[in-house]
């Protein structure tokens, strides 16, 4: 079958971004943190760009002429084509930068070390250094081995034990052996199939001789989870506050040992904005005084001057030379971007700054958008991992934005009203008879906020607090524990 190929001209739009514009959206997404990463790099990259503190040099002295001399001839391929560029890229290891000394090299390598931050043990490599004190032979610690790289971050083994016991070649009996010893291992229940078993290891481990917390976790669990303690007690011939104290003990206990070992190290937030409200006015100001003062390198300025100079190493200078104007540009341009962003949020929040959590008004990014003409995409850059440092605490600036619900007319009411509302209804409620999320309804419409019971039940999810049945258990649970 003959193939036909027609040429023709199509014209299309077609929206391109240019070098600048791409790293202003890249740059207005950073945090503080990220973007200190982002100049680090840069300075570390570009001979161009430099710190305001660095001393320049005025003048290129002799011996830097005759290095870059012998730079020039590289790139003229005088010496050999063994010392030519990669990628027609000059090799400037020869070249000195301004200002550089011994003593500031060894003032990196210091830094470095001193910042150097230790990796904490991960919960495979605790497992395997007792496992190694146990072995009888190689032959065990294989099987030690690919049990224990077999857990997930709870501890537990997900993979099938007669497959485990197929693979080396073992009897489940011979591998159950050594899973018993994983489970005696620090955190004691690791190797469990669930939390339930875990907990039957940790019981059998801690309280041996107690059948009755044994007969708790192996025959009554789902009654337990549901706190249905006097099912369990009708069952075991036991009295409630025996089952109660049970309970008790098994709170102690820890359903997910590997937990503690997950290798997630706690998440420190540095605000990127700081906003007070005083005497009536909103003072926003960008915690920025750790970023480095930038300029271009006078140096490679005066370099670019002499007529000599080979032409890919102009060419070089002059890319980079671009390329930190565009940073310093648009590292401006983002501080003034995100200050005129805030300014509008806190604009419309106000009673948050004066009253606190619990009082933000409906606010979505396009009302945002149209208040400072910036496309929503930029708002979404500019509140996106970014926090705020505020009189209450430190808030993501996404927190800020929350949607609206139907109210009795006179004004427009958020969600976060409607949530600080619930949890204050809850906690003045009769202990012995809990509000249901239909009684909550009714006394949220009284207030003049309308919400579904969908919704009252997602926003009390998001609080941590159980239904009505539940609350009740635990209250009646807590009157006849005493607390």
């Amino acid at each position: 079958m003959a193939v036909s190929i027609k040429l023709g001209i199509k014209q299309t739009q077609k929206l391109a971004l240019t070098q600048t514009q791409r790293q202003s959206l890249e740059l207005l997404q950073l945090s503080n943190l990220e973007l200190s990463d982002r100049l680090a790099k840069e300075l570390e990259e570009n001979p161009v760009l430099e710190e305001d503190t660095v001393t320049l040099m005025p003048a290129v002295s002799a011996q830097e002429g005759e290095l870059i001399s012998e730079v020039t001839k590289k790139l003229s391929g005088e010496e050999g084509p063994d010392k030519g560029f990669e990628d027609d890229r000059p090799d400037y290891s020869d070249v000195p930068d301004p200002g550089y000394t011994a003593s500031r090299d060894d003032d990196r390598k210091r830094d470095f070390i001193e910042n150097a931050v230790a990796s904490e043990e991960s919960l495979k490599e605790h497992l395997l250094w007792q496992a190694r004190l146990s072995i009888r032979d190689e032959n065990d610690l294989a099987v030690y081995e690919e049990i224990i790289t077999s857990l997930d971050d709870n501890g537990f083994l997900a993979a099938d034990i007669e497959e485990l016991a197929g693979r080396r070649g073992l009897s489940r009996e011979s591998l159950m052996k050594i899973l018993d010893g994983i489970h005696g291992f620090d955190p004691i229940g690791c190797g469990a199939a669930s939390a339930r078993e875990s907990l039957m290891i940790q019981a059998a481990h801690y309280l041996p001789g107690d059948e009755t917390l044994a007969r708790i976790l192996r025959d009554h669990f789902p009654d337990l989870e549901q706190i249905r303690y006097d099912r369990i007690a009708r069952a075991l011939g036991a009295t409630e506050e025996e089952v109660i104290e049970k309970s008790k003990i098994i709170q102690g206990l820890d359903p997910f040992p590997g937990r503690h070992f997950s290798g997630k190290t706690a998440r420190y937030i540095t605000p990127d904005v700081d906003v007070r409200y005083v005497d009536g006015e909103i003072i926003v100001s960008l915690n920025d005084d750790w970023m480095p003062s930038l300029r271009i390198n006078s140096y490679y300025t005066n370099l670019l001057r002499k007529k000599s100079i080979e032409k890919k190493l102009r060419q070089y200078i002059q890319d980079k030379l671009q390329s930190a104007r565009y940073l310093v540009k648009n590292i401006e341009s983002r501080r003034d971007t995100i200050l005129k962003v805030v300014k509008a949020i806190m604009g419309r929040q106000i009673n948050f700054l004066v009253r606190g959590p619990g009082h933000l008004k409906p606010l979505q990014q396009s009302d945002i958008a149209d208040e400072v003409d910036l496309h929503e995409s930029t708002i979404s850059r500019v509140t996106s991992g970014k926090f705020a440092q505020t009189p209450w605490g430190v808030f993501e600036l996404k927190y800020f934005f929350v949607s609206r619900l139907k109210s009795d007319g006179r004004e427009d009411r958020s969600s976060d009203e409607a949530i600080t509302l619930i949890k204050d209804i809850i906690a003045r409620e009769n202990p012995l008879k809990p509000l249901s999320d239909g009684e909550i309804q009714t006394r949220l419409k009284k207030s003049g906020i309308e919400a579904a019971r969908r919704t009252i039940a997602k926003y009390r999810g998001q609080l941590n607090i159980p239904p009505a049945n539940k609350r009740k258990k635990l209250n009646l649970i807590n009157r006849k524990g005493g607390t």
